[in-house]
């Protein structure tokens, strides 16, 4: 890393850091209310028909006669204080999930409650940084046109002459399980990699592609499609098949495959490579051998061979000397483009490593030895290394496939490095307002992600794999990362649609089975689905890792 690079990450955390501080007010400057204060809404198809804001909760007797089929929940306001709503600072002013905004106009009050803000998106649609699907902030307008429509005036009104205030609520529901690191049972996870692999086989359409990107609420269809997540995907659901042995999800697997085997394996030059434009990306043939070897080895069809070792071919064409891999291809020049991207050579990595196990091709086993090396050693040799890690999880798997037959030291040591540093990233109960026990984050004012903690459980899963074998269940770098595996576990349960909030839902059965992005961002996209699942899968294939005492 450059000092110009390490100096702009530097200002961006010291960015982040006056922004948390700004924000800590908001998060802990709350008192009681005057009054009780009970707000109870109907929801009928995923929309608000009835608000009634009481001074106690009413029994279900006393409620006023609605159309059939609603649903009735009541919000307790527990906390409230005063807040800003100008653009700099609000943002950050509510906690996403437990904070609502009340506000008087003219002597009207109105309320935009959590279940109100959970069912517009506004929480973590504020902003972007530094990915797009990480959203950061509660999104302003979003707000400020919830409360118009109470107030029946529009929302630059409300903004110019209402009073408002931040209220902490919480929805009175009957008490639910709560899933904890130690609670974890197969009867559980076999459910949920059912739950994901059913929800990806509804949503493929005729063509064998996934409904890629969903809104849940609305069960909206956002346009978008990503190769290397549809790769990924159909890896998953190879392996659901398998574990399951489900002929439905077996039948959608294979629909899937076929899709990429003969629709989107195109010419790259001499060899055949996965792409749908004029340059062809590693990641996606990568994670497409993944996938295809997933179908072979599980016997669901052996005529993807040969797909397989055209692909391998492609990907060894793109390797370089230092056992890098050059991410893109030209295919109208015909030429190889030696740039990087995250992901890409742990993919190629894991792929090549597979690949050899059906072709028994070494070139294939030597391939993955290189660039795993690679990624283990010269990848990662820079000022502050030892201060930052990118994502590895691809790297970690990769460890453990070529365990047996290319065993790398080096790369065992800098994946148990990196582990140690996402353990003292992953949280520990009560570090956040959030139910944030066993995510990874960097403190407590963002929201923790599913797929972090997913991804994460894959590498861990998979480097537990190799600690066992060779130091033993006993081993304390053993049972740390079989800790860190069922805390991202519990953490990912927890949040799976089976079948989560329905009432905030237009089609609930749409997203059953689902992953969201977070406990708030209900966008809901195939590889959340992928991380969650195949982590899933393989504590299920391993006998659930150490077996404790009871």
């Amino acid at each position: 890393m450059s000092f110009g690079s390490f100096r702009r990450l530097l200002l961006v955390y010291v960015a982040a850091l006056i922004v948390a501080a700004i924000g800590v007010r908001s998060y802990v400057a709350l008192g009681k209310p005057e009054s009780p204060v009970f707000i109870e809404s109907g929801w009928k198809e995923g929309k608000r028909v009835l608000r009634v804001v009481r001074d106690r909760a009413e029994p279900a007797e006393a409620r006023a006669k609605v159309p059939d089929g609603t649903v009735f929940k009541v919000e307790e306001v527990t906390g409230i204080a005063p807040m800003s709503i100008h653009p700099v600072f609000f943002a950050f002013a509510l906690v996403p999930g437990l904070d609502g905004v009340k506000v008087e106009v003219d002597g009207k009050t109105a309320y935009a409650t959590v279940d109100d803000l959970l069912s517009a998106q506004a929480y973590d649609h504020g902003g972007t940084a530094f990915d797009p699907s990480l959203g950061l902030g509660t999104h302003r307008p979003t707000v400020l046109y919830v409360l118009s429509q109470e107030l029946g005036i529009p929302p630059a009104d409300v903004a110019a002459r209402g009073r408002f205030e931040r209220v902490r609520t919480k929805r009175i529901d009957p008490p639910i399980r709560r899933i904890g690191p130690n609670d974890i049972k197969e009867e559980d996870v076999r459910a949920a990699i059912e739950g994901a692999a059913r929800h990806l086989a509804r949503g493929i359409d005729g063509y064998g592609r996934y409904r890629y990107l969903i809104d849940a609420p609305t069960n909206t269809t956002v346009p978008a499609y990503n190769w290397p997540r549809h790769a990924g995907s159909t890896y998953f659901m190879a392996q659901a098949a398998h574990v399951l042995d489900d002929p439905d999800v077996r039948f959608a697997t294979l629909r899937a495959a076929s899709c990429m085997r003969d629709e989107m394996m195109v010419a790259c030059g001499p060899h055949r490579c996965i792409a749908d434009y004029d340059t062809a990306d590693v990641g996606s043939s990568a994670l497409a051998i993944i996938a295809l070897v997933e179908v072979v080895r599980t016997g669901a069809d052996a005529s993807y061979r040969r797909a397989i070792a055209d692909l391998a071919e492609f990907l060894r064409s793109q390797q370089r000397a230092d056992g890098e891999l050059m991410h893109l291809y030209q295919r109208s020049s015909e030429t190889p483009v030696d740039v990087q991207f995250l992901y890409y050579t742990g993919e190629a990595a894991l792929a090549l490593s597979r690949a050899h196990r059906i072709t028994n091709d070494p070139r294939d086993l030597e391939a993955a030895s290189r660039a795993l090396h690679h990624l283990a050693t010269k990848g990662w040799r820079f000022f502050g290394s030892r201060y930052y890690y990118s994502e590895e999880h691809w790297t970690c798997q990769a460890v453990a496939d070529l365990w047996e037959r290319a065993p790398d030291r080096d790369a065992l040591e800098f994946c148990a490095h990196w582990h140690e540093f996402q353990r003292a990233l992953q949280h520990e109960e009560g570090d956040s307002p959030f139910d944030s026990e066993g995510s990874f984050g960097v403190g407590p004012f963002i929201t923790p992600r599913v797929t972090p903690a997913a991804s994460r459980g894959e590498a861990a899963g998979a480097l537990l794999e190799v600690l066992r074998k060779e130091y033993g269940d006993n081993d304390e770098r053993t049972r740390l990362v079989d800790l860190e595996l069922r805390r991202a576990i519990a953490f990912v349960l927890r949040n799976q649609f089976q079948p989560g909030p329905t009432h905030l839902f237009a089609a609930p059965e749409a997203v059953n089975g689902a992953f969201p992005g977070s406990p708030v961002d209900w966008q809901v996209r195939i590889d959340y689905s992928q991380h969650a699942g195949s982590m899933l899968v393989r504590w299920l294939e391993d006998g659930g890792g150490i077996p404790y005492p009871k």
